[in-house]
């Protein structure tokens, strides 16, 4: 096997240097790494911090950033959070009557149907419940938003007034 170019099996390197590095191989190979390292590192930095920038503008108002929405945009957009909620409710009452479905015939083959159907108009129901609880909650963060900036502009208005 000696000096052969393949490995082995017999713990020798394909080189038939069995994993030996000279000192000079080892600090040659370090400073190439550490080349390689920083050209990655800086590429990776500069990818990582684009990035995190455009992760930063999406997540805002996920994350209580910055995300600004002004009055006006705030009073316009109640109207239809609420509507939204609104039809939902409506939506989950019509739901409920699914339920009230008679079986065609009293046979095994009905009954199935029925149960299927039944647990059909459970999930149905039970996933509007989830879209009008969060859009209701929208609605009232919003009306709760106004009314907060509504406050706080009369209280200026009021020390301004008091001041001036």
């Amino acid at each position: 096997m000696g000096n052969d170019q393949s490995s082995s099996g017999n713990g020798q390197q394909a080189n038939g240097r069995a994993g030996y590095i000279s000192p000079e191989e080892k600090a040659e190979r370090d400073r190439q790494d550490k080349q390689y390292n920083e050209a990655m590192n800086s590429t990776g930095a500069r990818i990582y911090q684009q990035r995190a920038a455009e992760d930063a503008k999406i997540n805002a108002a996920a994350t209580g950033g910055r995300f600004v929405m002004d009055i006006d945009a705030m009073k316009s957009l109640l109207p239809d959070w609420q509507d939204i909620a609104d039809k939902l409710f409506k939506m989950i009452n019509k739901g409920q009557q699914l339920k009230q479905v008679s079986q065609p015939a009293e046979d095994p083959a009905s009954t199935m149907q029925k149960k299927a159907a039944d647990s059909h108009a459970d999930a149905y129901i039970a996933s509007l419940t989830q879209q009008q609880a969060y859009a209701q909650g929208y609605a009232d963060q919003l009306k709760q938003a106004i009314d907060r900036y509504e406050q706080q502009d009369q209280a200026n208005t009021h020390s301004l007034n008091k001041r001036g």
